[in-house]
């Protein structure tokens, strides 16, 4: 598919997520082109790729990539990160969060848990009612305004938080990040990690929620501090939550909150596969190799 996007004039290596396989084939590459951020574009690989002349990923995020090392070397860093109208249709991420929002608010994992076991009682199991609950979407982009059209076809009402957008879509009610938070009875974050957000939503603001409400994360995993997290829904705020990604993933042995898991059936954990659809990810492939193309097209045109 790539190979096809570039044209014959380039040479394509699929390499699996190896950090010794890539380093061999970085040590002969102009490009890397990421589409699973498995491996981290750290110090020792960027060593090992001398004629290194374009880092490009098809994800929005790139907190695997070594940005700095990479402005000294004068390599550019392209994502998807502002390529607005090609995201504005891409809705994996958008629906897999509200299918985390669903089964948390219907207790799902432990309902199936449940039945697999050979129980059939639907008492120990009440679900939440969409209709008439309110929804608090923090970052209020492409997902997030997804999230609020989904919303708004249950029947909910839609909150806002983005100090980053002048305006937010016409669904979505703006309020303060404190006000979402006592507010809401659904929370859904959808910000892209940086220094800013890391930490995003700590004790302080967990503290905030309404007791019995649920919190969903698939932005990433230290926007939301998960000691914390641990502590304050041992205090039933959230009472459930949705993520599909843990910070230090994929190495994910170490981590608090999927130890506590392990243990806690109102914990759902998806191993970041929001966008990770063949559909959409033909379509994010090929805009992004089409993307090197054209910037080696015109970088030889200047």
């Amino acid at each position: 598919m790539i190979q096809e996007e570039v044209g014959p004039s380039y040479e394509v290596f699929w390499t699996p997520a190896d950090s010794a396989v890539v380093a061999t084939r970085l040590a002969a590459a102009s490009v890397w082109l990421d589409a699973s951020m498995k491996i981290p574009l750290d110090d020792k690989l960027l060593s090992q790729a001398p004629n290194l002349e374009l880092v490009i990923t098809a994800t929005t995020g790139s907190d695997h990539i070594n940005r700095s090392l990479l402005e000294a070397r004068g390599i550019p860093l392209m994502t998807m990160q502002g390529e607005t109208h090609f995201l504005r249709e891409l809705t994996p991420a958008a629906e897999l969060s509200w299918l985390l929002l669903l089964a948390c608010a219907r207790r799902l994992r432990a309902a199936l848990h449940h039945v697999e076991a050979g129980g059939w009682d639907r008492e120990l199991f009440p679900g939440q009612m969409l209709n008439g609950k309110t929804l608090g979407i923090i970052g209020c982009g492409r997902i997030g305004s997804w999230m609020a059209r989904y919303g708004g076809a249950f029947g909910m009402t839609v909150l806002g938080y983005d100090p980053f957008l002048p305006t937010l879509p016409a669904a979505i009610s703006p309020r303060s990040l404190d006000d979402l938070l006592s507010e809401s009875d659904f929370v859904s974050v959808h910000v892209p990690f940086n220094e800013t957000t890391r930490g995003l939503l700590a004790a302080r603001e967990l503290a905030l929620m309404r007791n019995g409400a649920v919190l969903i994360n698939t932005s990433r995993g230290a926007v939301v501090n998960e000691d914390a997290l641990i502590e304050s829904m041992e205090a039933g705020r959230p009472a459930a939550l949705g993520v599909d990604v843990l910070e230090g993933e994929p190495d994910i042995q170490n981590s608090k909150l999927w130890k506590y898991a392990r243990h806690h059936e109102n914990v759902l954990i998806t191993p970041h596969i929001g966008g990770f659809s063949p559909d959409a990810l033909e379509r994010v492939l090929r805009f992004t190799a089409g993307r090197v193309r054209e910037y080696f097209r015109a970088r030889a045109a200047s």
